[in-house]
């Protein structure tokens, strides 16, 4: 995916790359003379056509051309530019043989030269000289163009050009790269000598009219200092005026420059011809001598609709500007035409002349080349047919006459070839014979394919089939695809079989006894192969079966012969050894519509036959399956969780007996899920353990619980502890302390204002670890208490060695403490062992009056539970705290919030 995705982009750059040049050869033709230019736009139009197809190819054309049109003001004669890439694209559509220059040659003859004729005609009804250059130079311009578009297309790499479709790649015969070479080296010159050759005429031309008008500027102005003189004064408007109209009587150079005088607004003042072409397009024109005080340009008239380069030129004029001096406060300025009408035909003339003497030339020069080409390689073409299938001819003893060349060495390739040809006749009589010796080995050869193949699809070690064999089995079910209506396939059985503690049995016994267990039990398995059930020896101590079954009590019975198979003892080396096997059941179609599926839900299946106990099977059920992806997606969101604030701190206070008052407060952590709503800690805690999330967890529930009650205390809330839990991963963590000290130092909350409980279990791990970390704890002023006490497996010997300061009665002992004699036996004495061992005795999940009645005779130190409150947030429980009163704990043990 990766890759096409980066083959279509580097496709699409190209793309653009290409249709860049295009227009940025449109914008910038190689102009010959006046408005006469070479355009090689279609040369890339015409690789785009042939790499992208007509589409894309005639797209980016008529992109081109449009913005050449009315973006630059081209002329319309462009679009026969567009019209030649569609019939060339078209062509190659059309016809199975690349003929591109033919098709153009064809365009041009019968539509683009009489197109241009008749477009030409209508517009001047004469036929001129520049009728006939521009027919010749657009039809050049156009063969020449796809000439070297074919010449490019056939040297391109094509696979690099359309990756992933393959081409038939076509052989460059040598004959015509040579032919290409000549063109080319023909062409090239042809296009410099005549660019020179424009570029040179146009130079003059401008040359010779810059000297004239300027000469004549230089007079006239003589003339108006001389007038001037006369008058002592400036001349005014009025005195051009008169002078203008003077000079008009009279011949000026026969005609062949016009005089006007302009103001500041360009309007003309006085002229000697009407009338006089103020607008139009202006090309600047280096003078000879540079000069500040002058303009010399060329003035060529806009048409609206411009069909040819050439409108407009036929009045185009060279234009000297000088500025006049008058007595006027606008600055007057002097014109000098010089038309080009003049000068225009003879030069087409002469140029179409060097034009068609360099075109012939090149024709001519192409022509020559093509036979010198061919009565040199004439030789070698002989050698390439003759050399064609050689080895059938000489194997069929076909007579050869061999070519000859006055080339040496085209000579000597072909007495190498004949050379050649003497050996590889020698070379068949030789392989005659050993067809009978491969005759022999491919016997022998067929006898080994049939013990690779059943090393291939056997287990070597239990004989059963092996995983490849299972797959090409699936495979003959028609599973190894998916199946547009599985249900309408025959239902099957697979069963995961998987042996319990045989790890235990490798490491202990050894891997020799453990593969003469293996082998023993695959001969039991053996004993259920039939038609409709198949065993399979996947890896280590798996085996799969597959049962085709008519009602669901024969997979039950196949299931149950499995799971007794093992019952007996296996002897091996005089070692009675007893195992027992687990196996999870999956149905296709109902438990999955294709293999993979049906194969990991058995394995689902299986894992949870082996946590009920061993010999027993399991039939797979979608609400195991859904649980566990609850369960790892809370997983997975748990650090999300963490960072977007879904955690919330719940506060439940802890009441002191005696007198009543607010002495304490748990936190509990909520977790507000946006999707599950609120998420119990039961569930989602040991999901955090499993993960190692729980770490991070610990730490901002204790800066979080840290940071509020310091917030209490400046809020001049009673001062009291508050108790966090701490689980058994992150107690045995090294840099718990460390973290506890910096929360403190951060939030600025006194250590002995800070519980942490910790459970049995915990301290069950590592007993002298966590005695050693609970006396740290206490060095540093915090409290300790043991949480769920009673319910853990903690040794009352080591109980005196704990630092801890209270435990509390997990909430197992204190429903039914009222009705149960042998509870409150037990509460009784922790109560009474706690208060022997100097601890307070807390009792958590008080939620009823008879319950705190009861407690309160034993003389338990502090309750908790919902009778006096729910876990609270923050907000609540501080308001909680300053509404509650001491005396809300009456005697008969009923408590309210006040």
């Amino acid at each position: 995916m990766i890759q096409r995705r980066s083959r279509n982009l580097l496709l699409a750059g190209a793309y653009l790359v290409g249709l860049g040049l295009a227009l940025y050869c449109e914008s910038h033709e190689l102009r010959l003379i006046f408005s006469i230019s070479l355009s090689f736009t279609n040369v890339i139009l015409l690789l785009l056509l042939r790499c992208y197809g007509n589409i894309y190819g005639i797209a980016a054309s008529i992109l081109v051309y449009g913005m050449s049109i009315f973006m630059w003001d081209r002329p319309y004669i462009v679009l026969l530019s567009l019209l030649e890439i569609i019939a060339i694209g078209l062509s190659l559509k059309w016809s199975k043989r690349d003929r591109m220059l033919r098709t153009d040659a064809l365009f041009w003859t019968i539509i683009g030269i009489p197109a241009i004729f008749l477009s030409y005609w209508a517009i001047y009804h004469t036929v001129t000289m520049e009728l006939w250059l521009l027919i010749t130079i657009s039809a050049t311009n156009g063969l020449f163009n796809v000439m070297f578009a074919d010449i490019i297309w056939k040297y391109l790499p094509k696979r690099w050009l359309k990756p992933g479709i393959s081409f038939r790649r076509e052989p460059l015969f040598f004959s015509k790269v040579l032919f290409h070479i000549i063109i080319v080296s023909i062409a090239l010159p042809f296009l410099i000598f005549i660019l020179n050759n424009s570029w040179s005429s146009y130079a003059s031309v401008s040359q010779y009219s810059y000297k004239l008008a300027s000469s004549a500027a230089s007079s006239i102005s003589k003339e108006l200092s001389a007038l001037q003189q006369m008058k002592s004064q400036s001349l005014s408007t009025e005195d051009y005026r008169i002078y203008i109209q003077e000079l008009t009587q009279q011949p000026v150079s026969d005609g062949y420059y016009q005089i006007a005088i302009i103001d500041h607004n360009n309007s003309i003042i006085a002229s000697s011809h009407a009338p006089i072409p103020l607008e139009g397009s202006h090309y600047d024109i280096d003078s000879p001598h540079e000069a500040s005080q002058h303009e010399f340009y060329m003035n060529v008239p806009n048409y609206e609709i411009q069909i040819f380069p050439i409108q407009g030129w036929n009045e185009a004029s060279y234009v000297y500007k000088i500025p006049l001096e008058s007595e006027s406060p606008e600055a007057l300025q002097m014109l000098i035409y010089v038309p080009m009408k003049y000068d225009q035909e003879l030069i087409y003339k002469q140029f179409l002349i060097q034009f068609l003497s360099l075109l012939l030339f090149v024709i001519c020069g192409s022509t020559i080349g093509q036979w010198l080409n061919h009565r040199l390689l004439r030789g070698l073409t002989q050698l390439a047919t003759l050399t064609t299938d050689l080895p059938d001819k000489l194997y069929t003893a076909q007579k050869i006459k061999w070519p000859e060349s006055s080339i040496y060495e085209i000579r000597s390739l072909i007495h190498n070839i004949k050379y050649m040809s003497g050996n590889l006749i020698h070379m068949f009589q030789n392989s005659l014979k050993n067809t009978s010796l491969l005759e022999e080995q491919t016997t022998r050869l067929l006898k080994s394919e049939k013990k690779l193949l059943h090393l291939a699809y056997y287990d070597e070690l239990t004989g059963l089939p092996n995983r490849l064999h299972f797959q090409e089995y699936i495979k003959t079910l028609g599973l190894d695809k998916p199946l547009e209506n599985p249900e309408d396939s025959p239902a099957f059985a697979i069963m995961f079989a998987d042996l319990n503690r045989f790890k235990q049995v490798n490491d202990t016994l050894g891997h020799a006894i453990g593969n003469e267990l293996l082998h023993d039990i695959a001969q039991r398995f053996s004993r259920i192969i039939s038609e409709q059930c198949k065993v399979f020896r996947l890896s280590g101590d798996e085996f799969l079966f597959i049962l085709h079954y008519e009602r669901i009590s024969d997979v039950q019975q196949i299931a149950q012969t499995i799971c007794d198979i093992c019952e007996e003892p296996f002897e091996i080396n005089g070692r009675a050894l007893y195992m027992s096997v687990s196996v999870g059941i999956s149905v296709y179609p109902y438990d999955g519509n294709n293999i993979d599926a049906v194969m990991r839900n058995a394995d689902i299946a299986m894992y949870v036959a082996k946590e009920q106990g061993d010999g027993l099977y399991h039939f797979y059920d979608s609400l195991i399956e859904n649980q566990r992806e609850e369960n790892m997606r809370l997983e997975n969101e748990l650090k999300n969780a963490l960072l977007e604030g879904q955690f919330k701190l719940y506060y439940q206070p802890k009441i002191d007996a005696a007198s009543g008052e607010v002495i304490g407060a748990e936190a509990l952590i909520r977790w507000l899920h946006p999707e599950y709503g609120m998420v119990s800690p039961a569930k989602f805690i040991p999901l955090a353990e499993n993960s190692g999330v729980i770490l991070d967890i610990d730490e901002w529930v204790l800066r979080e619980a840290c940071r509020q009650n310091k917030i209490w205390q400046l809020q001049g809330m009673p001062r009291f502890p508050v108790a966090v839990n701490i689980s058994a991963r992150h107690f045995y963590q090294s840099d718990l302390i460390p973290a506890i000290t910096r929360i403190l130092q951060e939030t600025g909350l006194e250590p002995k204002y800070l519980l942490l409980e910790i459970t049995e279990g915990t301290l069950i791990r590592n007993v002298e670890y966590g005695v050693r970390m609970m006396e740290d704890l206490k060095k540093m002023g915090i409290h300790i208490s043991m949480d769920d006490f009673g319910t853990g497996y903690s040794s009352l010997s080591q109980l005196d060695r704990l630092p801890i300061s209270e435990m509390k009665l997990d909430r197992s002992f204190i429903q039914g403490i009222t009705e149960d004699s042998r509870k409150s036996s037990i509460v009784r004495a922790v109560i009474e062992l706690g208060h022997y061992m100097d601890l307070k005795v807390v009792a958590e999940g008080i939620e009823s009056p008879d319950e705190l009645k009861y407690l309160t005779k034993l003389e338990c130190d502090q309750f908790q539970g919902y009778l006096f409150s729910k876990p609270l947030p923050e907000l609540e429980f501080s308001k909680f705290v300053l509404r509650w009163d001491g005396s809300s704990i009456p005697a008969d043990g009923s408590a309210s919030t006040g």
